[in-house]
Order: structure tokens, then C-alpha cells, then sequence
């Protein structure tokens, strides 16, 4: 199924993505990201994010996506150097410059071409494809029967945009920003120059765009094979994000999403598909006093999309107490297979016996991890007891072992 891919500007929208259900995120460092202004990551917090995806099956994607000066190439080679020592899953990159050097420095991590890139044809996927990119990020500019063009036609994943800010702009290519105040949206330094109030005879802002929202179409996308839909906003609150996977997971699992709430978190005068359906109607669109209210109101619910792990890993265990012989556990989730012997024999029992259910209702306390027990077959010796503190014990060992294995995987 289409990955859900969610945007991180910080750690604290990381448990937001985690937590609502996305399949990957994507990220910045302290340099070389197109969102310089977002919170961004250390080496160390990627590391530890990396770890805690990974254990969830969730993949990372960090942003090099910038464009970089001669006397930055070290420091960029570096970079790369960092992100993969920490583990990641591949880079963002927007030169082909750039993409060499980091494919030196760093030659485990896979490159995906940035949306700055203007990849929108076939011939471009597969020059891409050809110069070592293994997935390319879509342009923002194109309908789904040119998407459709590119994801049958070439041998490469696609990352399409399915909800977040348009730039009036091919794909962020912009000078404006720079032009009117020094600082470069190529250099993650863009000031939104085009949301000012730029006027064309009795028209007013006509350089602001509505917010893209594909996310209705989702299972189109998929059924065409793209690979991942992408949710833009590396400089939104946690709540955006949650709302925004929580809408995508709800398409793909059969549901209606929750657009108004979507649309109060934030919006521009609500949302526009007009690339996507080739229309190019209905585009322009502000922040208006009602869209702010509305998302005034709406983050104190927001909260609780996010609040508890989302289970993603469910296991079967076969626990074995007998007389005289440490308890063991045999776990299946997925492909994932491990045994716990642990050192507890079981004690006679002299006031009541424990229960197959007892130990079952036990393992089954997961709360806080991204684990969900399954089916529990206990094989129990009558007349024994065995300590709350020792089934806990034994969840625990079970828990953490299946951490191990997660990690292992990827």
C-alpha cells in the first residue's frame, strides 16, 4: 500500500507523525535543509528519531535539499557522512552536484530527487533513474494522468504531494524572496513574499495560493503505483501533522477523513486540486481571520490524535509453565521469531494457583509501546504460582527482544 510520508520540523512533531499512523517521515539537519527556520534535528536526536522509527517500521528521509556554495562542499560531504552513520533510510537532493558527493561520502543512503528537481515527465524520472536516484518527488504542477505517465512508464518510485502549501512557483523555484529581502527560498530561507497583497487590476493577492489537498484520491494513487504520498509542512505545528496522517490513514483504511478538521487546523481559504484535476480554477486563497479561528478551536482535540502509540506490530506467544523448569516463551510477529527462557521456575502454589488468563491478561499490558498481543496460548501445570513481578518481567524481556528484532530488519 502507498506509504504515508509526514513531515518533521522538530522533535516534538515526530511522536504527532509516529503516533497517528505514518509509514515514514522526513526531516532536516542543522544545515543543507530547505526549511532552515524549522526546529530541525542534531546528529544525536536523529539517531535516537532513527531508532525509535525504525523500531515502529517507520523509515527517515533527510532533507540535503538546498542548494550549496563551492566553499560548502566539505561540510555537505560531512553532512551526508552524519546522516548515514545515523541511520537513515535515504537524502532529499535537488543538485546533481550535490547528489555525487553525497553518494561518495555517504554510499549507503539512497537518493531521492527533490520536487526541486522539476521532475514531470517520464524522460525525467528515467534521467533521474539513470544518474542514481532511487525515487523522484514528483512537481506539485501535475495531473494525476501525468503522474500516471511517469509511475507506469518508468522503473523508479514516486513521491507525489497529497496535501500542504503550493508555491505559485514551478516547485519552489523562486528568486522572489531573495530579490525583496536577501533571503533565498533555495537556501531554506523563504519569507512567503508571494502571500503579501500583490494586486492585479481589482484583484488582491493573486500570487497566494490555496493548499494542494489530494488526500480523497489517495487509493487513486495507489492504484496507480505510486509509491508514496507526500505531506508538505516541516514548518507546522504537531497537530497539522497528526490531522494530516490521521486523514490519510482514514482514506486508505476504507474511512471518510475528517476534512473540516483538516481545513481548521489550516488552511487558506480551504483547499484547492486544481493541478490534479487539470482544472486550474478556483487557486487563489489567504489566511483569513476565520481560517485562524477556526484552528484556535480546533487544537485541544488535535491533541488527542496523537497521545497514545499506534499499534503496528501485533504477536502470538506460546508460554510454557511446568514444575520444576524456567517459564519460556515462544513470540511469531510477522516474520519476526524468538524465544525467552527465562530464569523463574514456577512455585507451588499454597494458597491459589494462577491462571492461564492471569498470565494472559498480563502480557497483554503493551500500553506506551507499538506492540499489540494477539493470541495467547499458555501451557500451564495445575496447582503452580508464578509472581505478577515475574510476568511482567517476562512481557518486558518479550517487548525489548522484539525491539531488537524490528531494528535488525531494517
Amino acid at each position: 500500500m502507498i506509504e504515508i510520508l509526514a513531515p518533521c520540523g522538530g522533535e516534538d512533531s515526530l511522536p504527532a507523525a509516529l503516533n497517528s499512523g505514518a509509514d515514514a517521515v522526513y526531516l532536516g539537519v542543522t544545515s543543507f535543509s530547505a526549511r532552515r527556520n524549522a526546529k530541525n534535528f542534531t546528529y544525536d536526536a536523529l539517531a535516537a528519531a532513527v531508532r525509535e522509527c525504525h523500531i515502529s517500521g517507520v523509515k527517515v528521509y533527510v532533507t540535503l535539499n538546498t542548494l550549496v556554495f563551492d566553499d560548502e562542499l566539505t561540510g555537505l560531504a560531512a553532512a551526508a557522512s552524519g546522516i548515514e552513520k545515523a541511520g537513515a533510510d535515504g537524502v532529499i537532493v535537488q543538485d546533481l552536484g550535490a547528489a555525487q558527493i553525497i553518494r561518495e561520502a555517504a554510499p549507503s543512503l539512497r537518493l531521492h530527487a527533490s520536487t526541486q528537481m522539476t521532475v514531470n515527465s517520464a524522460s525525467g524520472a528515467e534521467f533521474a533513474r539513470r544518474h542514481g536516484f532511487s525515487r523522484v518527488v514528483l512537481a506539485r504542477e501535475m495531473s494525476l494522468d501525468e503522474i500516471e505517465r511517469v509511475t507506469r512508464n518508468v522503473d523508479i518510485e514516486t513521491e507525489v504531494f497529497v496535501h500542504g502549501a503550493l508555491c505559485v512557483c514551478v516547485s519552489g523555484q523562486c528568486l522572489m524572496s531573495a530579490m525583496y529581502g536577501g533571503r533565498s527560498g533555495n537556501r531554506g530561507l523563504c519569507a512567503q513574499p508571494c502571500r503579501l497583497d500583490f494586486t492585479y487590476g481589482d484583484r488582491h493577492s493573486v500570487l497566494s495560493l490555496k493548499d494542494l489537498s489530494v488526500i480523497e484520491h489517495l487509493k487513486e494513487l495507489d492504484e496507480i503505483g505510486v509509491t508514496s504520498a507526500k505531506i508538505e509542512g516541516r514548518m507546522k505545528r504537531p497537530e497539522y501533522v497528526a490531522a494530516a496522517v490521521t486523514a490519510c490513514r482514514a482514506v486508505l483504511d476504507g474511512r471518510k477523513p475528517d476534512m473540516e478538521t483538516l481545513r481548521a487546523v489550516f488552511s487558506r481559504s480551504g483547499f484547492t486540486q486544481s493541478y490534479f484535476d487539470g482544472s486550474l480554477r478556483d487557486m487563489q486563497g489567504t489566511r483569513t481571520k476565520e481560517d485562524v479561528e477556526a484552528m484556535s478551536g480546533a487544537l485541544a482535540e488535535l491533541k488527542k490524535l496523537y497521545d497514545k502509540p499506534y499499534k503496528r506490530h501485533r504477536f502470538d506467544v506460546r508460554v510454557t509453565v511446568k514444575a520444576g523448569e524456567p517459564v519460556t516463551a515462544r513470540v511469531v510477529c510477522g516474520k519476526h521469531e524468538i524465544v525467552c527462557i527465562t530464569e523463574t521456575v514456577p512455585e507451588k502454589a499454597v494458597n491459589r494457583e494462577i491462571t492461564a488468563d492471569e498470565i494472559a491478561a498480563r502480557l497483554a499490558k503493551t500500553g506506551g509501546t507499538v506492540y499489540e498481543l494477539g493470541k495467547a496460548d499458555i501451557e500451564l501445570d495445575r496447582g503452580l504460582m508464578l509472581s505478577a513481578a515475574a510476568v511482567n518481567a517476562l512481557r518486558r524481556e518479550i517487548l525489548s527482544r522484539l525491539d531488537e528484532e524490528m531494528l535488525r530488519a531494517l
